[in-house]
C-alpha cells in the first residue's frame, strides 16, 4: 500500500516545521507548503528524506494571491495521486494599534488567515480520500479580547472557529473537519520575558507550550474517527479563565 499523504501549509519552519516532521515520522507522504522560505522548506524536505521512507514534496505559493489554493492542492495529487490529511498552519499576525491598521493589512490578514484556508477545503474536499481530514490552526487569541493590537488576527481566527464547524456539518461523514488553538507556543521575537511571565501567570500548566504540543494535538484529531467540528485547546489550560 503507499503511505497515506498530508499537505502542510507554511510548513517550511517554526510549528508548522514541526507539523511536517511529526508527518514523516509517521510514515506519510507529505507536501511541504511554504511562502517565502526556500532554503528553510528545502532543507527540511532533505533532512526528512534521508531519515524516513517518505517521500517530501515542496510548493512555494503565495497564499493572498486567490488562485494559490487550487494549484497546491493540484500540486499535491500530481506529486501523490491522493489526499488524505490537510493542515492549514500558515498564518500571518501583525501588531498594531486599533487606529494604526491599514486596509492593506486587514486584506493580507484576512486573505491568508481565512480566505486561503477556506478554498484549499474547497479544493481539498473535492479530491481527498473518504475518512480524510482537515485541521485549522487557529489561537487562543481568537477567543480573547484582551489584546487590542492584535485585532485583525483575532477576528480572522475567530471566524475559522465558525469556518470549521460549518464545514464539519457539511463534509459529515466523508471528511472530518476540526482546529487546534494554541496559547504561547513559540514567542514574538519582539515579546519581552516580563511580558511572557506575565502570560504564563494565567497558564495552569505554568509554562509555555512546544510545536511538538500542537503537533500531537493535530494528529490526535487526525486518529480519532468520532470527532469533528470542534476547536481543540493546546494553551496549557489558559482557556479555563474565561
Amino acid at each position: 500500500m503507499s503511505n497515506r499523504v498530508a499537505l502542510v501549509t507554511g510548513g517550511a519552519r517554526r510549528v508548522g516545521a514541526e507539523i511536517v516532521r511529526s508527518f514523516a515520522e509517521r510514515g506519510y507522504d507529505v507536501l511541504l507548503h511554504h511562502g517565502n522560505s526556500p532554503d528553510a522548506a528545502a532543507s527540511l524536505a532533505d533532512e526528512l528524506r534521508r531519515r524516513h521512507d517518505v517521500r517530501i514534496e515542496v510548493v512555494q505559493e503565495d497564499l493572498a494571491d486567490v488562485h494559490a489554493p487550487p494549484r497546491i492542492v493540484d500540486a499535491a495529487m500530481r506529486a501523490f495521486g491522493a489526499l488524505d490529511v490537510v493542515v492549514s498552519s500558515a498564518s500571518v499576525m501583525m501588531m498594531h494599534p486599533f487606529d494604526a491598521v491599514t486596509p492593506g493589512e486587514w486584506e493580507q490578514t484576512s486573505a491568508i488567515n481565512l480566505r486561503a484556508p477556506f478554498f484549499l477545503m474547497q479544493a481539498a474536499m473535492r479530491v481527498m480520500r473518504e475518512g480524510g481530514v482537515i485541521v485549522q490552526l487557529s489561537d487562543h487569541l481568537a477567543f480573547e479580547s484582551i489584546f487590542p493590537h492584535l485585532i485583525p488576527h483575532q477576528v480572522t481566527k475567530s471566524a475559522l472557529t465558525q469556518l470549521v464547524r460549518t464545514t464539519a456539518s457539511a463534509f459529515a461523514p466523508r471528511l472530518r473537519v476540526n482546529a487546534v488553538a494554541p496559547g504561547l507556543v513559540l514567542p514574538p521575537d519582539d515579546l519581552t520575558e516580563e511580558a511572557i511571565a506575565r502570560f504564563l501567570r494565567d497558564v495552569p500548566m505554568g509554562r509555555s507550550g512546544t510545536p511538538a504540543d500542537v503537533a500531537q494535538a493535530i494528529h490526535f484529531l487526525v486518529d480519532a474517527p468520532y470527532i469533528t467540528g470542534i476547536v481543540l485547546p493546546v494553551d496549557g489550560g489558559r482557556h479555563l479563565r474565561r
